[in-house]
Formats: C-alpha cells, sequence, structure tokens
C-alpha cells in the first residue's frame, strides 16, 4: 500500500465524531426533495463523510494549510502527475510548492492527470460536492481529468441543495452552481479503475476547528 493510500481516509475520526454525537442557479437539483420534507440530521459533518466515502470518494483531512501542502506534495510523487490543471489563481503558491506541473487553461485534445480546485459547498445528503463557475472558469467539472483534487472546509459542509444555495447566493443566481456526487470506480483485477467520465474525487478538507490535544488537560 502507497503512502498515499495510508491517509486516503481517516477512520479513527469517523467513529469519533459518532460517538460524540449539472444544476440551475434557481431551483434545487432534478429528483430531489425540498428540505422542509427531510427528516433532520443528528451530525451533517459524519452524513457528508460516510455518504461521499460511500459513493468512492477519498477524503484528506487537514488541520492546517501545512498538512494540505503535506497531501499535495504526496499526491504528486505517489500519482506521478504529468500535467495539473489550476482552477483558482489563490492556488497557484501551494502546487508550486507542492512541485506540481500545472496549467492555468487547457486545449480540447489536452490531456490532465489531475484538476485542482476549490469548492465552498459539500452537500451531506448525498455526499455531492458544489462548484461555482466563477470560481471553476469552466462549463463544467465533468470530463476533464482521471482525478478531481478538490480542497475545501469542514465549515462548508451544508446537511442539502437548499442551504448550499443560500449560502452562495451571488454565484448561485450569477452563474449557477453544479453539484456532483463521486460514483463508484469499477475494478479490473482489483484494481480501481479512472476515466475523464468516471474520475476519482479526492478532498482535501480543512478542519477550522481541530481537536484539542487531551494530553494537555492531563
Amino acid at each position: 500500500m502507497s503512502e498515499i493510500e495510508n491517509f486516503i481516509t481517516d477512520k479513527e475520526y469517523i467513529r469519533g465524531v459518532i460517538r460524540k454525537s449539472t444544476v440551475s442557479h434557481d431551483h434545487i437539483p432534478d429528483g430531489q426533495p425540498s428540505a422542509q420534507f427531510l427528516s433532520p440530521m443528528d451530525n451533517v459533518q459524519v452524513e457528508f463523510w460516510q455518504n461521499f466515502q460511500a459513493n468512492g470518494g477519498k477524503i484528506l483531512r487537514c488541520h492546517t494549510r501545512q498538512d494540505r501542502l503535506k497531501f499535495l506534495k504526496m499526491l504528486a510523487e505517489d500519482q506521478q502527475y504529468n500535467v495539473v490543471l489550476n482552477t483558482h489563481n489563490n492556488l497557484c503558491s501551494d502546487l508550486e510548492q507542492a512541485q506540481m506541473n500545472y496549467v492555468n487553461s487547457i486545449s480540447t485534445s489536452m490531456p490532465i492527470d489531475a484538476v485542482v480546485v476549490l469548492s465552498t459547498a459539500l452537500v451531506a445528503r448525498n455526499g455531492s460536492i458544489g462548484f461555482t463557475q466563477p470560481i471553476s472558469r469552466f462549463v463544467s467539472m465533468r470530463n476533464l481529468a482521471l482525478d478531481v483534487i478538490v480542497i475545501s472546509r469542514m465549515v462548508d459542509i451544508v446537511p442539502d441543495f437548499e442551504t448550499a444555495l443560500q449560502r452562495n447566493p451571488k454565484v448561485a443566481k450569477d452563474a449557477g452552481m453544479e453539484f456532483i456526487a463521486p460514483a463508484p470506480l469499477p475494478k479490473e483485477n482489483g484494481k480501481e479503475v479512472r476515466t475523464t467520465k468516471n474520475p476519482r474525487y479526492i478532498l482535501l478538507l480543512l478542519d477550522d476547528n481541530p481537536p484539542k490535544d487531551e494530553s494537555q488537560d492531563a
């Protein structure tokens, strides 16, 4: 097992939390009932975590920006990406420090290995990611690369689509939000098979309120 796979999930974190407790801009995604008809959630973070991973998504939990840089470097080394598509100028410094060979735009015929994007909406109800076009600068996040590396925060996890749109009213009104849920990857000879139509989603999730070191209370 590679080093990055050792970090790809954090089962102990999930157990600890449990113990403690393409869309248009003016409507909810097709087939989704209004939030008022849905049962409440005990813990939206746990719900998102479980649904995202059940769909095949991978989560790397970060306590600091240095953690994020560490995981980006590990991905660059482990996956040996040739070309990475950068979708936001604010990410240039991180990608350079991670020694990722990135470009800011691509032609329709240009193959890329991974795309790195920001998200300000993670929907717990079905484990989907909300992408905003002003941030991504692309019509859709679909069919771009074999790996979609998403950078987001714990505080961006919301229970449902309605809440996600309410939290991002300007971009939802001006350009719309695209919600994509990972899909389990098929396997051949025991190995996952990624395609641009069914990529791997890797979420670098920053915990804005990391747990306090209990040893300090001793």
